[in-house]
């Protein structure tokens, strides 16, 4: 009976934040969408306690094994701590409001940065911007891509070192998979939570928040775009077929000025 207040309190507890989330312009269906859908306007520390929250909340709804007395405190603490600091995004003082919107009038680096939107319209300039979008569609999950690189390089650094019997180059490539593995513990996951246990497995939490952390869309339309523009110099620089190059670099210059409307509505806005 106490386990059910209990999973009903943090379902209840949940839905406030997710509202509180939405009001921020937030998309998504779960929690952790919502929270990546907005996390550019959200503090480090905020979006770790939100991340926590909804890791839980899916835990107790889920996993009927799962114990909600180590961390329900915990939980409660969280929530309360996440709700005050929403709310403050949500209605930030009127005079520290003030004083941020004449601060961006005048501050250069935000007149400079508005010039990059200028690009998808420029002819030849504009895979630069289908870049900038690439980094940004990948941009939130960058921790975990980093994660699964520094991966790849321990266990070439163990193979290597095996196969050239280089002791030194063992050592290392297992101290950075010691690092790795003590560090995916600490990891939240919606995935195979009890994985983040089991060393070598563990990657597979890196691998599923990964996914869940780019904006795929965006990541392959960036990626279309990229190719177009390269092929399209390809074809006329260096093949010297000009009709054909003419056509996909028409087709990435105007189908990059559609994709620059798509991606201003996909990604969060500061």
């Amino acid at each position: 009976m106490q386990k059910k207040i209990q999973i009903g309190e943090i379902v209840e507890r949940s839905k406030k934040l997710e509202a509180m989330l939405k009001k921020l312009e937030a998309e998504g269906r779960g929690m952790h969408e919502l929270i990546s859908s907005v996390q550019e306007k959200l503090e480090p520390e905020l979006n770790k306690k939100l991340r926590f929250i909804a890791t839980i909340r899916n835990q107790a709804i889920h996993e009927p094994e799962f114990d909600l007395e180590s961390d329900f405190e915990a939980f409660c603490i969280a929530c309360e701590e996440a709700g005050q600091a929403l709310e403050k995004i949500i209605k930030p003082a009127p005079g520290k409001r003030a004083v941020r919107k004449k601060k961006e009038k005048i501050t250069p680096v935000t007149a400079g940065f508005n010039y990059l939107f200028l690009l998808p319209f420029i002819p030849g300039l504009n895979i630069i911007y289908f870049i900038f979008i690439w980094f940004l569609s990948l941009l939130s999950s960058s921790k975990y891509i980093t994660v699964l690189i520094l991966y790849l390089l321990s266990f070439a650094a163990v193979i290597e070192g095996i196969i050239k019997n280089n002791e030194e180059h063992i050592i290392i490539g297992a101290g950075i998979f010691v690092v790795l593995y003590m560090y995916n513990i600490f990891i939240p996951s919606r995935h195979f939570p009890k994985l983040r246990y089991v060393p070598l497995l563990n990657i597979i939490i890196v691998i599923a928040n990964t996914k869940t952390e780019i904006y795929w869309r965006l990541f392959f339309i960036a990626n279309i775009f990229i190719i177009l523009s390269i092929a399209s110099g390809f074809l006329v620089f260096v093949r010297e077929q000009y009709i054909a190059g003419a056509v996909l670099f028409g087709i990435a210059y105007l189908g990059g000025i559609g994709f620059f409307i798509y991606a201003g509505k996909r990604l969060p806005q500061k």
